[in-house]
């Protein structure tokens, strides 16, 4: 393939080759001849990656085929000997590694399952040392990123990486043996009470290993304990953020009330892990989104959308996403262990004039039903995320876990709740004309008595 027509051939998309970050819109910017960049979305890396290697004094293009990855999100909540939070991530990353086998042919290892990871050598740091996230995952894989202190901002300073290559399973047939790591200084410099954010995608090419990150959030001397709200964000999520100036005719003097829409259609999702289907989702669902006291209403056409997701013992991950969603999250979690409720939804999609709108909600309490069971709710019911966006559902049914033969359970019905709420006043209801009436009888008794006496 000729630089022109990876230039014109969509579904590429280019990796740094001095070390450095990128987002697929930067890398088209800093290396315009070799291909478009593409957006990728941030569950699945669906498409091709190009990877430039230098040698010599020539460049040679390496297309490899990473397929459908699965990945899983990352989180750490660091905490001092006070009990306080110092350093707070959450992030997705994921690896592809060239080597040599023994014919003395090259093949790229995928390294994308982090289900069970430790961090083990975490620190908040001190006067001598710097914060730093260390993770463990695999048969001697390693992850660590440095960070210092500069005056008013701290810097994601350097990532280290090192892999187990004496590893048959992920490297099959590799000449080479023992563990090897890569380094490479990162120095992302942010305020120091703000929140580092990056959507994007984001590579990192350090040798033989590419590096992806992407929905990465991070703040490093955390004050006070508590987790800024005030975001720093990457070059690529500021420029994909960028508003397309509209011209309006008239200037709402209020918040527009949207135009009616009718009722979405109902779609069909599901989930499924080594063990089958363990998530089942069906609903129809219509988004609301006011920016500017303007309110949009986004029917979500299921015919277009595709669905992915995790299951694990605590947790339960739905991930929705079309030419226009980036990402739709529903988070499910158990409590004490015996019920579930969705707890956290988080967005990301693309408005009509170009912007990306992304919102989250870590602290929600909805569709609350007993193990074992589903949720269901055939009436229409609205999910507040934030002031700006809200989720109507219809004919609602999930079972984000213990999913039998892939079969809903006996559903708990949200009319249950209004049954539930009805009992209190019925009750109260009897009891307050229980009162009336024993009043009643006791004032015509006391009138009868008085009656009496004035007859004698």
């Amino acid at each position: 393939m000729t630089r022109a027509e990876a230039a014109a051939t969509p579904g590429f998309c280019c990796a740094v080759v001095s070390g450095r970050w990128c987002s697929c819109r930067s890398c088209s910017e800093s290396l315009p001849f070799c291909c478009r960049c593409c957006r990728l979305l941030p569950s699945e890396i669906m498409v091709r990656s190009c990877i430039f290697l230098v040698q010599c004094s020539g460049l040679v293009l390496l297309c490899l085929g990473l397929g459908a990855i699965q990945s899983y999100a990352l989180e750490l909540n660091l905490t001092d000997s006070e009990n306080a939070t110092c350093l707070y991530a959450k992030w997705q990353m994921n690896f592809t590694i060239q080597y040599e086998t023994t014919k003395k042919t090259s093949k790229i290892a995928t390294i994308s399952d982090l289900r069970n990871v430790t961090y083990n050598g975490s620190i908040c740091g001190d006067d001598h040392f710097g914060p730093k996230i260390a993770v463990q995952f695999g048969s001697g894989f390693s992850w660590i990123a440095n960070f210092t202190k500069k005056a008013s901002n701290y810097l994601i300073d350097s990532i280290s990486f090192s892999y187990n290559i004496s590893d048959n399973t992920v490297f099959p047939d590799a000449e080479d043996k023992g563990i090897v790591t890569v380094y490479d200084s990162v120095e992302i410099e942010i305020p120091l009470n703000d929140i580092f954010r990056c959507n994007s995608l984001s590579t990192l090419k350090i040798n033989d290993v590419v590096q992806h990150y992407w929905d990465v959030v991070v703040q490093a001397f955390v004050q006070n304990g508590t987790v800024s709200t005030k975001e720093f964000l990457c070059d690529g999520d500021r420029s994909s953020t960028t508003v397309i100036p509209i011209i309006h005719t008239t200037v709402p003097s209020s918040t527009t009330t949207p135009t009616p829409k009718e009722k979405p259609d109902v779609g069909t999702y599901s989930v499924s892990n080594g063990n089958g289907t363990c998530l089942l989702a069906m609903m129809g669902l219509q988004l609301n989104i006011t920016q500017d006291k303007v309110t949009s209403v986004i029917n979500i056409n299921p015919n277009s959308t595709n669905s992915s997701g995790s299951c694990h013992p605590q947790t339960a991950h739905l991930r929705l996403n079309s030419s226009t969603i980036k990402y739709l999250d529903f988070v499910f979690a158990v409590k004490n262990e015996n019920r579930f409720y969705l707890k956290e939804v988080n967005v990301s999609m693309y408005l009509v004039n170009g912007s990306v709108f992304s919102i989250a909600n870590t602290n929600l309490s909805y569709w609350d039903a007993p193990l074992g069971s589903s949720y269901m709710c055939n009436k229409e019911q609205t999910v507040s995320v934030s002031e700006t966006f809200q989720i109507n559902t219809f004919d609602l049914r999930v079972q984000p876990f213990s999913v039998t033969e892939g079969k809903y359970s006996t559903a708990q019905d949200c009319s249950a709740d209004d049954d539930n709420f009805l009992v209190p006043i019925a009750v109260g209801a009897a009891l307050a004309g229980v009162l009336i009436l024993v009043l009643l009888a006791y004032f015509i008794g006391l009138k009868r008595h008085r009656a009496g006496y004035e007859q004698f």
